[in-house]
């Protein structure tokens, strides 16, 4: 029954986050893929032959276009409702690898740069109500980072979603209790727009459940984007608390009204938990915790990383049934159906923007395009408690020297500490961090890594992890480490495949570890890949199941490991 429950669950969840109700733009679009035609020409020349495509989707999963690199353009057209008149419309696509152009009836709208957060553009002057609307969006998968496979398209929903002209852009809550004075300290951030010509008086009433928390009025100007921000205590006996073995989910209402009539609304679900790094420990609602996991890459070979509940639910029931729950599943922001699922379970996560590897050309101080990927991701993701992380990089290191003299370079750094610094400005509720292969090498001090502005360490190694853990340690004493990414080599394919008695030996050495608060090993699935060391099959063979979620050998080793049954054993045996 826990299935269907779940599906339930995201559903419900989804659907609460709305104001109004949105028309959905899912299903069959056209498709035309081409790097050397003109964007004029795609937008005027009737004679191109276009094929069927079905959204959301990666073009990559269907055979004729697997290999296929650049722009992809989807159209499609949609009729103008009568339940629009007088609304501003905006057009929401929950996420597009990874640059994306929109045009709508021929007028170019917008353009967004990333590939996994949410984007909207007003589209509300463009809308022919007497005759079809044609929508066209251009997608281009040229950009590259990781050892994942580039999965090109519109990879998650898109629609059309109607508002007064005024509207609840969103709603923030932050409920951390406090164990000293025995109470919950709430700020509740709104942000509101008002897209009229004139000024407009508005009035917010906000519940929780049936109890009335907020109640506040504003004037907005014309055009304004204003925020605001309530703050109260209440006893901490009056709500219950979100933990991994107690998931309590509270809903949050708000109406926004003018005068009696009420123009807007939100209801968001939110948890009571507070997460922090005291010492060498994490705690979580005053106690101690020290948790496994296992990463997991958005792939598949039939979904791409278009993320269906079905397989996030069988790969995430999966993944906690081996004894994880707490992880930084991937290098991107995660799909919200993930999101909703850890939140109705209890399975903490850091999320992570893609910046990634000795080359990033995204790594400079202040860089604008990873601040709006950082902020986008923390203002879609606020209001999940499963969230207690927020990481602004993966293995940043110098690629010139030798494996044991690499260090951040001064550019890597300087990204860093500025990233870190604006996460300060977006969250001061959860951990923030950077993923390092460098912090436990001898060159490693407090001038080329900026561990001091980290709550938690977090590393990756794919040697002897358990002396990179000490040797971090003793680079940087006196706060957790949390060991994101632990392996030795590719295993292999299903179904023999295992994991190495050092490997093995070096996991149970971490989980003594007192200052190491979890390890998770890479990874739960194979996946799709043309980076360097993969094999003929096109897929990387780290995973405990192959690509099609078989489990190998390694499955039931692992499951040992994160039960404390292990012993080593000879991996040929």
């Amino acid at each position: 029954m826990l299935k269907p429950l779940l599906i339930v669950l995201i559903a419900l969840y989804t659907l609460a986050s709305e104001a109004q109700q949105s028309i959905g733009l899912n299903g069959q679009w056209q498709f035309f893929a081409s790097n050397t035609i003109t964007e004029d020409k795609i937008l005027s020349d009737s004679s191109l032959v276009w094929h069927s495509m079905i959204v959301p989707g990666n073009w990559d999963a269907q055979e004729k276009y697997s290999s296929y690199v650049g722009k992809g353009y989807y159209k499609r057209c949609f009729e103008w409702s009568h339940k629009w008149k007088d609304k501003q419309l905006r057009i929401r696509f929950r996420a597009v690898y990874q640059r994306s152009k929109v045009w709508l009836n021929g007028h170019y709208i917008g353009e967004h740069i990333g590939g996994y957060t949410p984007f909207e553009f007003n589209i509300t002057e463009y809308i022919n109500t007497d005759k079809p609307n044609t929508l066209l969006v251009m997608a281009d998968n040229s950009y590259k980072r990781g050892a994942w496979w580039a999965w090109g398209g519109i990879s998650r929903d898109v629609s059309i979603v109607p508002n007064n002209v005024i509207r609840l852009v969103y709603q923030h809550i932050e409920a951390i209790p406090n164990f000293s004075s025995e109470t919950i300290d709430f700020k509740l951030k709104y942000k509101l727009e008002n897209n009229s010509k004139q000024n407009e008086s508005v009035q917010v009433l906000s519940k929780i459940e049936d109890k009335q928390v907020a109640s506040f009025k504003l004037k907005l100007k014309p055009g304004q984007i204003k925020q605001h921000e309530v703050s109260f205590s209440t006893d901490l006996s009056a709500y219950d608390l979100w933990d991994v073995d107690h998931p309590i989910l509270h809903l949050l209402s708000s109406d926004l009204n003018q005068g009696k009539e009420v123009v807007d609304s939100r209801q968001d679900k939110f948890g009571i938990r507070k997460i922090e790094a005291r010492g060498e420990q994490l705690f979580l609602n005053n106690k101690a915790i020290k948790m496994n996991g296992l990463n997991r890459v958005h792939d598949h070979p039939e979904n791409g990383n278009t993320e269906p509940d079905h397989l996030v639910i069988s790969d995430m029931e999966d993944i906690k049934s081996l004894g994880c729950d707490f992880s930084r599943l991937m290098h991107a922001p995660l799909a919200e159906n993930i999101l909703n699922w850890c939140d109705s379970v209890g399975f903490l996560l850091i999320e992570e923007i893609p910046v990634w590897g000795d080359d990033d050309p995204n790594a400079f101080a202040d860089n604008p395009l990873t601040k709006q990927w950082l902020k986008e991701m923390i203002e879609r993701d606020f209001n999940h408690p499963c969230v207690v992380g927020w990481s602004v990089a993966n293995e940043l290191r110098d690629s010139v020297p030798d494996w044991p003299q690499k260090t951040l370079t001064p550019d890597q750094t300087a990204y860093l500490t500025s990233m870190l610094n604006y996460v300060d400005e977006l969250d001061t509720t959860r951990l923030k961090t950077y993923v390092s292969l460098t912090a436990y090498n001898k060159t490693a001090n407090f001038k080329n890594e900026p561990i001091a502005d980290v709550d938690l360490i977090c590393l990756n190694s794919y040697g002897n992890s358990a002396q990179a853990a000490r040797n971090a340690h003793n680079n940087f004493s006196g706060k957790p480490i949390f060991m994101t990414e632990v392996g030795r080599t590719q295993i292999g394919p299903y179904p023999e495949a295992k994991l190495g008695d050092d490997l093995i030996g070096y996991m149970n050495e971490m989980l003594k570890m007192p200052y190491v608060v979890g390890i998770s090993y890479w990874c739960y699935n194979d996946y799709r890949s043309n980076f360097k060391g993969t094999p003929a099959s096109g897929y990387r063979e780290w995973g405990i199941v192959d690509e099609y979620r078989r489990p190998k050998a390694a499955y039931q080793q692992l499951k040992a490991v994160y039960e404390n049954k292990t012993e080593n054993t000879d991996q040929d045996e």
